[in-house]
């Protein structure tokens, strides 16, 4: 009773969260996709695109199947490509809305997003949006669960059920999960768009083949676990 409770709270805490931000992503992606924004976002702020992609692509380093490797390390080139083009059209160049230009409705002005603080960055006047504020939180969270589950596998011999994996099966995909959909909705371009659905399937595919592969390998001891552990929360 107490796991299906746990259960319950947690939806019932992700319902009210996103609830509460769906105002701010509304805005924000309006004045993403409003023309007269281009002027301002497109920033070429190229070191910083290369601070940012250096910084999330860090994440990929526990990216790593234990088992086999190699299954696993040839999908980090997928999320790396995910974090280049999503910091390249948030500070480099918004190729989105110049695509989308002249089919957008334009309007005198952009609506304003809310915007949390300034910042000088490099010589350069940033204004830090609620999404990003919101997103990043959520990115911190996404890349301590990947983590938690990678420190506790990575050298596991045996099925490991304590630690994050009481409560997730698949906490690394979960995290990368986190990670890519904050920022699909905090910052909407077509390639991150694209390519955030295809990772989130490929990440899909390989929970479900790496169950497979585990039930296999520990049978009943497994589907124990499976029964009484959701696969994601």
């Amino acid at each position: 009773m107490g796991l299906e409770l746990y259960r319950i709270f947690l939806f019932m805490l992700v319902a009210v969260f996103l609830i509460a931000v769906a105002p701010v992503f509304s805005n924000n992606i309006a004045y993403l996709l409003n023309p007269s924004s281009l002027a301002s976002l497109a920033s070429g702020q190229w070191p910083v695109v290369l601070i940012w992609i250096a910084v999330f692509s860090t994440f990929s380093l526990f990216l790593v199947f234990p088992r086999k490797r190699g299954e696993f390390r040839k999908y980090k080139g997928a999320y790396i490509a995910y974090i280049v083009a999503l910091f390249t059209e948030m500070f480099g160049f918004p190729l989105t809305l110049y695509l989308l230009s002249g089919f957008l409705p334009h309007m005198s002005a952009p609506v304003v997003p809310f915007t949390v603080f300034s910042f000088r960055f490099l010589g350069v006047e940033y204004e830090l949006m609620l999404t990003s504020l919101i997103a990043g939180f959520v990115s911190i969270i996404g890349g301590a669960l990947i983590i938690l589950g990678w420190k506790k596998i990575y050298c596991a011999k045996n099925l490991v059920t304590d630690g994050i994996y009481r409560y997730s099966r698949h906490p690394q995909y979960l995290g990368m999960s986190m990670v890519i959909l904050s920022w699909m909705f905090a910052w909407p371009t077509i390639p991150t768009t694209l390519m955030g659905g295809i990772l989130l399937v490929v990440y899909y595919r390989l929970a479900r083949t790496e169950e497979k592969e585990l039930e296999k390998e520990f049978g009943a001891i497994y589907k124990e676990y499976a029964v009484k552990t959701p696969a994601y929360f």
